[in-house]
């Protein structure tokens, strides 16, 4: 009677170990089947499912590219599981409800993911959030999701992310993009003067 007490506790304290481990190990895959539904409300749908062999592909595609960024776009995706994007673009406001949001949310409020920016506009009620999955020292997982009144995004980035290289990359781009920006200014200034 003893035996089968103490190979009872044993055995009931493996599983609990098994499932604490499990859920620390979560996957950072969000469920996004639940906004297919805005496809039918939506003016524009984009839809973006990278992974396994197509996240191979995409990386032999960037290697081909004589980009500079190239190598360092190849080194950001070459142990990613997956990216995953569903965006819907709507012509009127509130074609989806807080509903659709709070279910992505819920998913990002389990123990490991972590909110690291929200930019909210209190005038037009855009939310903006960027969450990060933790798995000990590493990054795991990147969602970010963006409400706006006319738009409902979601990117779900899943495996380890070198946020260095990110970082950097961004940086780049932001440059560009102020470039760009300047340039399209001083455009539209000298058509003004016209």
């Amino acid at each position: 009677m003893n035996r089968t007490r103490t190979l009872t506790r044993i055995l009931v304290g493996l599983v609990l170990c098994c499932f604490a481990a499990r859920g620390h190990g979560q996957d950072a895959r969000l469920q996004l089947t639940s906004l297919d539904k805005l496809s039918e409300k939506a003016t524009h749908v984009t839809e973006v499912t990278l992974d396994g062999a197509l996240l191979e592909l995409a990386a032999k595609f960037i290697e081909m590219d004589d980009d500079p960024e190239a190598a360092q776009l190849k080194d950001i995706i070459k142990n990613l599981k997956g990216i995953y994007i569903k965006s819907f673009e709507f012509d009127e406001a509130s074609q989806y409800s807080p509903a659709d949001v709070e279910a992505i949310r819920k998913q990002l409020a389990v123990p490991g993911w972590s909110r690291i920016v929200t930019n909210t506009d209190k005038r037009s009620g855009d939310k903006n959030e960027i969450y990060l999955l933790k798995n000990g020292d590493q990054i795991a997982g990147v969602a970010i999701l963006v409400a706006e009144a006319r738009e409902l995004t979601v990117v779900n980035i899943v495996g380890p992310v070198p946020v260095d290289k990110i970082a950097a990359l961004e940086s780049h781009v932001t440059h560009s993009g102020k470039q760009e920006h300047t340039v399209k200014k001083d455009k539209e200034g000298s058509h003004e003067k016209k």
